[in-house]
């Protein structure tokens, strides 16, 4: 089975499966019955978006910045709907639909490139998809594990504890999207550090 695939396909593959899944999110977390806190998530984020383009030189810094960090907690505490419904897409479009699939997301089958079991290029178990997941960090959605932490800490923490640790966990996941990108370009077999995490590679169909 052929392993050398084009970087340039990977990336086609991932771009059109990220722009599916969050056209998905976007129409599921506008239905009220699914969002309840949709219309408090609009008004955190606008008063949010206000505040980062004031420009008058009378307004008080320090007090323009605890606003702003108030209302960025509110975009989060309000989000956890769509971090959660994001959640859930991620795990049955990348994890249920990708295995019984053979190992194909609509964006590889396009490319016509498929995930399998680095030791015997069969189609990897449900866990090792699961796995696989856990890691990434997916342009504008977040990224499985980075969400479900996300959720977590808006309950646990508030203020300058919540906003510290977010910027930890988004900095952390960031580093590690950056080395598996690097071991995709410089490796001989082209695996990303979730495909050595979860023992899976990316070949030709």
């Amino acid at each position: 089975m052929n392993s050398d695939v084009k970087l340039s396909n990977r990336i086609l593959a991932y771009l059109l499966d990220i722009l599916l899944v969050y056209v998905v999110i976007s129409l599921l977390v506008s239905i009220r019955f699914i969002n309840p806190y949709y219309d408090e998530y609009i008004e955190a984020y606008e008063k949010y978006s206000d505040l980062l383009t004031i420009e008058d030189e009378n307004v008080n810094i320090n007090d323009l910045i605890n606003s702003a960090k108030d209302e960025f907690y509110n975009v989060n505490k309000y989000g956890i709907v769509y971090n959660l419904t994001s959640c859930m897409i991620i795990f049955l479009y990348f994890g249920l639909f990708q295995k019984f699939n053979n190992g194909q997301t609509l964006g590889k089958k396009i490319m016509k490139i498929k995930v399998v079991d680095n030791k015997d290029n069969n189609n990897p178990s449900l866990l090792k998809y699961l796995i696989r997941i856990l890691p990434l960090q997916y342009i504008y959605i977040g990224g499985f594990l980075p969400l479900l932490l996300t959720s977590l800490l808006v309950f646990l923490l508030k203020g300058n504890a919540y906003l510290y640790s977010l910027t930890i966990v988004t900095f952390g996941f960031m580093v590690i999207n950056i080395i598996s990108f690097l071991l995709i370009i410089f490796r001989k077999d082209k695996r990303g550090l979730h495909d050595l995490i979860a023992g899976t590679k990316v070949v030709k169909e």
